[in-house]
C-alpha cells in the first residue's frame, strides 16, 4: 500500500476524491449492507420505525456513523481520543431489544467509505475503515487504494469478513483518533454536521440552527471553518505560540542569567580570595628575597669595612713586631744573659704555637657549624613531606603501592564490564518492549522488510499462573519461533533459510478457534498448542513434560513467567535494574580503589622522606660529636695559650732584671711590645665582629653574588623600595599573614584548622619572633610552604573554574543576544502574517455577506448583511473575529441584529443561508458533506421549498454532498428536490436490526455505479 498522490497537501490521503458509499458493521441497529451516496447532491434521508413514522428507523445512527467515518470536528477526536463514539456500536438495551433473543452488546464494529474521483472514478479509488470499540483505544482509522470491502452474502458472514478485512491492512498505515482527520481529510473540515443526538457534548454551532445562542465571535468561527480558512488561524497561533515562546525563552534565559552570576560570585569570591592569597605569598616571597639580598649587601659592605680596618691593624701590628725586634735587637746588643734570652725565646714560640692552633681550630667549628645548619635545613624541607608517615618502611609501602595499583586497574576492568551489562539490558528492554527480542526478533524484522506480519510465539502468549508448571517446560524449546499466516509460510521459510538458520516458523490456523485452557493470545495457533499438549505429558510429580516418541523430557520451575509480553518486560526490567545496580556497585568500587590508590602514593612518599630523616639524624649525630670534640680541643687550647703567655711574660720579667743598663732597652721594648699587644688585641676584636657579620652566610643564604643582590635592589619600584632588612622582613611577615588570613585562618583560638595549617601558624609565630638581624634558622619558604601547598592544590581547579565561568557567561550572554534578536524577528513575521490574514479575512466575510445578502432576496427576503470586527490577541488567546448578521424584516425597515427577538423561523432560515452563504464562498468544496438532522421542521412550507431549493442548487454547485433527515412533513417537498432518497426500516421493536437499507437515485456517472455495483448488491435477494 502506498500513499495516493495530492496535488494539494492540504486534503489530506482522500483528497478532491468523493464519498459514494458507507458501509456500518455493528452499529446501532443498521445492517452490514453497503449504503449508495450520490455525491454533489441533495440527499434527503427518512425511513420508517415501529410507530408508523420515521422514528426509530435509524436514520440519525446512520448520519452520525457518516460524520465519524468523516472525523467531523465537533466529535473533537484530537482531545477525547474518540471515546464518545463508542455508544454507537449495537447495544441490545438502547436498541430496545426483547431479552427472549439474548442478544449480547459488541465490543467493536466499524464504518467503511468509499471514495472515488468524480472525472475518473474506477482510477485510484479509495477506502478508509474506521474501527469503533468499547474500550482504548476507542477510535482508530486505516486505508488503502482500491476496493477493500465486505461483499459475503450475510450479515454474519459480512462481520466476520469485517475483522479479517481489517487486519490485512496492517498497522503500517494505522492512524489514530487525534492524527486521521488531518492525515485522511487535511487540515480543512471534510464534514459539518447538526446532530440531534446525546452521545456528544452539544456545542453551539450555525449548522445547529441555534444561532441567538452564539456569541459573534462563535459565528465568525465557524464562518471561517465553513469557508476552510480554518489553518490561516492555526497557522497564525503557531506564529504567535512561537513568538510567546521566545519571549519566555528570553525572560528565562535573563533569569536564569542573574541566577547564575549570584552562584558564579560566590565561586569567584573563593577564587579571587586564593588568587588574593596567592599574590600576598608572592609578595613575601619577593620581599624575603629582598631581605637576603639587602642582608647580604650590608653584611658584605660590614665585612669590606672590618676587613679594612683589619688591615690597617694587621700592618700596625707588623710595625710594632718591627719596633719590638728592634728593641730586642738593641737590648740583645748591650749583652744578655743566654739562660733567659733562650728561656724567653722558647716560651714565646710555645705561645705563638699555642695562638696559632687555636685560630685553626676556630676555623674548623666555623666550617662545622656551616654544615649543621645546611643539615638543618634539609630536615626543614623533609618534615611537610613525612607529616602523615605511619611507620612503615618503603619496602613495605612500595608493596602496598603496587597491590594498591593492581586493585585499581581491576575495579576498572569491572567498572567497563559492568556498563556493558547495562548497554546490553537496556538493548534488550528495547527490544522487547517492541516484541522484537532474541532470534524471534531478527526474523519478524527481517520478514518485516518484506512486507510480511510475523509475531514472537511468547511474546503474544499469556500463560495462567496455575498452568504455568505443565505448559512453560513445553513452550520453553520455542522460545525463538515466530507464528505466520499460512499464505506466508512458503514466503518466510525461503526468505530465512540462508538469512537465520534455525529459524523456527509457526503457521498460523485458518479459523478462529478455542485455545487450550489457561492459554490466552490473539494469534490462531491452537493447532500447535493442542500438539504440544498431546506429546508432552506432564511427569507424575509435574516436575517436567516428557514427548515419549522422542524420549525427550523438558524440565519446568522457572523462576518467573516465561511466556507474555508483560512477564517478558518485568523480567527485562528486573535484569537491567540488577546491571544498574551492579554498575552503581562497580563505580563506587571504583571510586573506593582510587582513593586507596591516592593514599597508598601518599604514604610511599612520607616513607621515604622518613627514611631520609632518619639518615639526616644520622650525620647531625656525627657532626655534633666533631663540633663537641672540637669544642673541647678548643676549650684546651686557649687554656695552653694562656698558660703559654704566662710563662713568656715570667722569663720577660726575669731577663728585664738582668742588667740595669739594659733598663732602657727593656722599657723600650715594653713600650712597642704593648702597642704590638694592643694591635692584636684590637685584630682579634675585628676578627670576631666580621664573624659575627657572617658575610659568607649571608652570601649561602642570598645565593647569587653582589651584583645580582644590588641589582633587584636597584630595579625594584619606588613604591615597594626598602634598603633597611629589617623593614624587608617585616613587609615579607606581613604578606605571608595576610595570605593566610586571606585563606581564612586568622590564628583565632579553637578555630577549625587541619594540622598542616596550624602548623604553619606556630611557623609563623616563631618566624615573627626571631631576631631581624640576625641569621635566621627558619626562611621564608619554609614557614610559607603548608599554604603554598594548600594554594597550588587549588590553583588548577581555580583556574578551571574562572575559565568555565568566563565561558559560561559569555554563552548566555551570545544566547540572550540571539533570543532578542530571535523575539523582534518572530514579532515581525507575526506582524506580517497577521496583516496578511487580516486582508484575506475581510474579504473572505465580504464575499459571505455578499452570498448572504443574494441568498436571502432569492428566498423573497429583504435583504441582509455581515458586519465584523477583528480583534487581534495580546498574547496566548484567540483571535476573535466577532461576525454580526443582520437583515431586513420589511423593505423600508432598517437592518436588524440576530439578536433581536423575532419569530424561530426566521431565525432557522437565515441560519441556513449563513451556511449556505459560507460553502459558496469557499473554492475548495468539492467532496465535502455537510449533515443536517431534522431538517426543515420548525419552517414554514414557503421557506421550506425554498431552503431545501438552496441546498440543492449549494450542492450542485459546489460539488459538495448534504445529507438531511426528513421528517413525515417535509418527505415530500425533499423528495421533489433531491438526488437521492435513502429509506431506513426497523418495521417491529421485535426485530434486532433494521432491514436492508433501501436507496432511490440516479448517478448520471456510469463508471462510478459500476465500480460499487456488485458491493452494494451483495447480500440484496431483490437485487
Amino acid at each position: 500500500m502506498t500513499t495516493p498522490p495530492t496535488s494539494d497537501p492540504s486534503r489530506g490521503i482522500v483528497g478532491d476524491r468523493q464519498l459514494i458509499a458507507v458501509q456500518p458493521f455493528d452499529i446501532a441497529r443498521l445492517t452490514a449492507h453497503a449504503v449508495p451516496i450520490v455525491p454533489e447532491t441533495f440527499v434527503a434521508v427518512s425511513g420508517l420505525g415501529p410507530k408508523d413514522d420515521s422514528n426509530g428507523s435509524g436514520k440519525t445512527s446512520f448520519l452520525i456513523a457518516v460524520s465519524l467515518l468523516l472525523a467531523d470536528p465537533q466529535w473533537r477526536l484530537e482531545t477525547n481520543g474518540g471515546r464518545h463514539a463508542s455508544g454507537i456500536l449495537f447495544r441490545p438495551d438502547a436498541a430496545g431489544v426483547d431479552q427472549a433473543h439474548q442478544a449480547s452488546p459488541v465490543t467493536h464494529g466499524y464504518i467503511v467509505g468509499v471514495f472515488a474521483h468524480p472525472d475518473e472514478p474506477a482510477a485510484n479509488p479509495l477506502t478508509v475503515w474506521v474501527r469503533i470499540a468499547t474500550t482504548t483505544p476507542y477510535l482508530q482509522a486505516n486505508w488503502t487504494e482500491g476496493l477493500h470491502v465486505a461483499d459475503a452474502l450475510t450479515d454474519h458472514e459480512r462481520s466476520i469478513q469485517a475483522d479479517a478485512l481489517w487486519r490485512e491492512l496492517g498497522t503500517r498505515q494505522l492512524l489514530s483518533a487525534r492524527t486521521m482527520a488531518e492525515k485522511l481529510y487535511g487540515t480543512a473540515p471534510r464534514c459539518l454536521t447538526y446532530l440531534d443526538t446525546a452521545l456528544r457534548p452539544p456545542v453551539p454551532s450555525l449548522l445547529s440552527q441555534q444561532l441567538t445562542e452564539m456569541e459573534p465571535h462563535d459565528i465568525g468561527r465557524s464562518l471561517i471553518a465553513l469557508s476552510g480558512m480554518t489553518p490561516l488561524l492555526e497557522e497564525e497561533d503557531d506564529l504567535r505560540g512561537q513568538a510567546l515562546q521566545h519571549r519566555i525563552s528570553l525572560e528565562k534565559a535573563q533569569t536564569e542569567h542573574t541566577q547564575a552570576l549570584l552562584a558564579e560570585e560566590q565561586v569567584m569570591s573563593g577564587v579571587r580570595a586564593r588568587e588574593t592569597a596567592r599574590l600576598a605569598l608572592q609578595r613575601g616571597h619577593e620581599a624575603w628575597h629582598r631581605y637576603l639580598a639587602a642582608s647580604y649587601r650590608d653584611a658584605h659592605h660590614s665585612d669590606q669595612r672590618v676587613a679594612a680596618l683589619m688591615e690597617e691593624e694587621r700592618q700596625a701590628a707588623e710595625t710594632a713586631a718591627v719596633l719590638v725586634q728592634d728593641a730586642e735587637n738593641r737590648l740583645n746588643s748591650l749583652g744578655s744573659a743566654d739562660e733567659l734570652a733562650t728561656q724567653r725565646g722558647a716560651a714565646h714560640q710555645e705561645w705563638s704555637d699555642a695562638r696559632q692552633l687555636v685560630g685553626e681550630l676556630s676555623r674548623k667549628m666555623t666550617e662545622l657549624t656551616t654544615q649543621q645548619a645546611m643539615l638543618r635545613n634539609r630536615r626543614t624541607t623533609l618534615l611537610p613531606a613525612a607529616q602523615g608517615w605511619d611507620g612503615s618502611d618503603c619496602t613495605a609501602t612500595a608493596a602496598r603501592l603496587d597491590q594498591r595499583q593492581r586493585e585499581h586497574a581491576k575495579a576498572e576492568v569491572q567498572c567497563d564490564e559492568a556498563e556493558i551489562a547495562v548497554t546490553r539490558a537496556r538493548t534488550h528492554l528495547r527490544d522487547v518492549e517492541q516484541g522484537r527480542s532474541g532470534q524471534a526478533g531478527r526474523a519478524i524484522d527481517l520478514l518485516g522488510e518484506h512486507r510480511i506480519r510475523a509475531h514472537g510465539l511468547l511474546d503474544q502468549l499469556n500463560v495462567d499462573e496455575a498452568a504455568r508448571p505443565e505448559w512453560e517446560p513445553r513452550l520453553a524449546p520455542w522460545q525463538d519461533a515466530i507464528v505466520v499466516e499460512p499464505e506466508h509460510e512458503d514466503t518466510a521459510r525461503r526468505l530465512l533459510h540462508a538469512a537465520l538458520p534455525g529459524a523456527q516458523i509457526i503457521s498460523s490456523d485458518t479459523g478462529q478457534k478455542a485455545l487450550p485452557e489457561g492459554i490466552h493470545s490473539t494469534l490462531n495457533v491452537t493447532r500447535f498448542l493442542a500438539t504440544l499438549q498431546q506429546r508432552l505429558i506432564p511427569s507424575s510429580d509435574g516436575l517436567a513434560v516428557r514427548d515419549q516418541a522422542l524420549a525427550l523430557t523438558v524440565t519446568g520451575g522457572f523462576p518467573t513467567a516465561l511466556a507474555g509480553r508483560k512477564a517478558q518486560l518485568r523480567q527485562a526490567r528486573a535484569n537491567l535494574a540488577a546491571a544498574e545496580q551492579a554498575c552503581t556497585e562497580a563505580t563506587e568500587a571504583m571510586t573506593a580503589a582510587t582513593a586507596a590508590l591516592t593514599l597508598a602514593q601518599t604514604l610511599h612518599a612520607a616513607a621515604q622522606a622518613a627514611e631520609e630523616l632518619a639518615h639526616l639524624g644520622t650525620q647531625e649525630n656525627d657532626l655534633q660529636a666533631k663540633i663537641d670534640d672540637l669544642a673541647s680541643r678548643s676549650a684546651n687550647a686557649a687554656r695552653d695559650e694562656q698558660e703559654f703567655q704566662q710563662v713568656w711574660q715570667e722569663a720577660v720579667a726575669r731577663h728585664a732584671s738582668h742588667k740595669q743598663l739594659l733598663t732602657s732597652a727593656k722599657l723600650t721594648l715594653e713600650a712597642a711590645s704593648k702597642a704590638l699587644k694592643e694591635r692584636q688585641r684590637n685584630l682579634a676584636a675585628l676578627e670576631r665582629q666580621r664573624e659575627q657579620v657572617a658575610a659568607a652566610q649571608w652570601q649561602q643564604q642570598w645565593g647569587a653574588t653582589l651584583e645580582d643582590a644590588t641589582r633587584l635592589l636597584d630595579q625594584t619600584s619606588d613604591q615597594t623600595r626598602s634598603s633597611r632588612p629589617a623593614a624587608l622582613r617585616r613587609q615579607s611577615e606581613d604578606q605571608l599573614r595576610r595570605a593566610y588570613e586571606h585563606y581564612g585562618v586568622d590564628g583565632t583560638p579553637g578555630a577549625d584548622v587541619s594540622q598542616d595549617l596550624r602548623t604553619g601558624q606556630e611557623m609563623m609565630q616563631s618566624f615573627a619572633d626571631t631576631d631581624p638581624v640576625g641569621l635566621p634558622s627558619l626562611t621564608f619558604a619554609d614557614v610559607a610552604a603548608p599554604l603554598d601547598n594548600r594554594l597550588a592544590g587549588h590553583r588548577d581547579q581555580d583556574e578551571v573554574a574562572a575559565a568555565r565561568i568566563t565561558h559560561d557567561q559569555h554563552a548566555r550572554q551570545q544566547a540572550i543576544a540571539e533570543l532578542t534578536d530571535g523575539v523582534a524577528t518572530s514579532a515581525r513575521n507575526l506582524e506580517t502574517l497577521q496583516d496578511m490574514i487580516e486582508k484575506h479575512l475581510d474579504g473572505l466575510f465580504a464575499q459571505i455577506s455578499a452570498a448572504f445578502h443574494d441568498l436571502d432576496l432569492r428566498s423573497d427576503g429583504h435583504g441582509a448583511k455581515l458586519e465584523h470586527i477583528s480583534i487581534r490577541p495580546q498574547g496566548a488567546g484567540d483571535w476573535q473575529w466577532q461576525v454580526i448578521p443582520r437583515w431586513k424584516r420589511s423593505r423600508s425597515g432598517g437592518y436588524v441584529s440576530y439578536r433581536e427577538n423575532a419569530n424561530s423561523a426566521q431565525v432557522k432560515v437565515h441560519a441556513i443561508l449563513l451556511v449556505l452563504a459560507a460553502l459558496l464562498a469557499d473554492s475548495h468544496t468539492q467532496g465535502r458533506v455537510l449533515i443536517l438532522d431534522e431538517l426543515g421542521n420548525s419552517l414554514g412550507e414557503v421557506n421550506r421549498k425554498d431552503m431545501l431549493a438552496a441546498l440543492r442548487d449549494v450542492a450542485r454547485d459546489q460539488h459538495l454532498t448534504i445529507l438531511g433527515t426528513c421528517q413525515d412533513s417535509v418527505l415530500a417537498d425533499a423528495a421533489d428536490v433531491c438526488g437521492e432518497l435513502l429509506w431506513f426500516v426497523h418495521a417491529s421493536a421485535a426485530d434486532i436490526i433494521n432491514q436492508p437499507t433501501s436507496a432511490w437515485a440516479f448517478d448520471s456517472n456510469g463508471a462510478r455505479t459500476q465500480l460499487t455495483e456488485d458491493w452494494i448488491t451483495a447480500g440484496r435477494a431483490h437485487a
